[in-house]
């Protein structure tokens, strides 16, 4: 990784204005004039983590010309916050006053609110779940837990109006736990939602 030297003569980039999803953030800043500019180094941390170093300035990108004037950052988590630090440089040389943008990205999907599991046949369990009220769902994650131990992937179910599943991969003397993550159309997922617990 490229050290650059701090020169306070460099200019910094002013106004970043920010828009914040949930799992990404767009940035844009006016056109540098400054014809010793070469790029723009762009430093994140997530001063609110448990992690020590996610606490500290990690470089996350690199303008590499003047006249670019948008960045997105698309390795954000939602309902974060993140600090940036925006430092344009010249030849082996960064601004020492970079410009700071605090930005919170936005929450999640909200959970399905509704999931019932029935014993239709000894040997078969029948999800039910209220669709989810966001249109940009698309389908939704069946997880289960078998007797308490670890949730697992079960299936998928595709379309936002989709609301049952049928699983037979099931044995009586045993106690099945199941939940729903609704997921959206470019991967975002929701909270799970409640547990329903049914035992043959």
């Amino acid at each position: 990784m490229t050290v650059y030297e701090k020169d306070p003569t460099l200019p910094t980039l002013g106004a970043v204005r920010t828009l914040p999803l949930e799992t990404s953030v767009g940035f844009e800043w006016n056109t540098i004039k400054d014809t010793r500019i070469r790029g723009i180094n762009v430093y994140r941390k997530a001063p609110d983590s448990a992690d020590p170093e996610a606490r500290e300035y990690k470089r996350v990108g690199i303008i590499s010309n003047r006249y670019a004037t948008h960045f997105v950052d698309t390795h954000v988590r939602p309902h974060r916050r993140y600090v940036y630090k925006f430092a344009p440089f010249s030849f082996g040389k960064e601004s020492a006053r970079g410009t700071i943008v605090s930005v919170h990205t936005k929450p999640t999907f909200a959970a399905v609110t509704f999931l019932k599991a029935y014993k239709v046949a000894p040997d078969v369990i029948k999800l039910l779940w209220r669709p989810h009220l966001d249109g940009r769902i698309n389908s939704y994650i069946i997880e289960r837990s078998v007797n308490g131990g670890k949730w697992t992937f079960l299936a998928q179910a595709e379309g936002v109006l989709m609301a049952e599943y049928i699983d037979t991969l099931v044995r009586r003397g045993n106690t099945y736990a199941y939940r729903i993550v609704a997921k959206s159309y470019n991967g975002i997922k929701a909270k799970p939602s409640q547990v329903s617990r049914i035992s043959l």
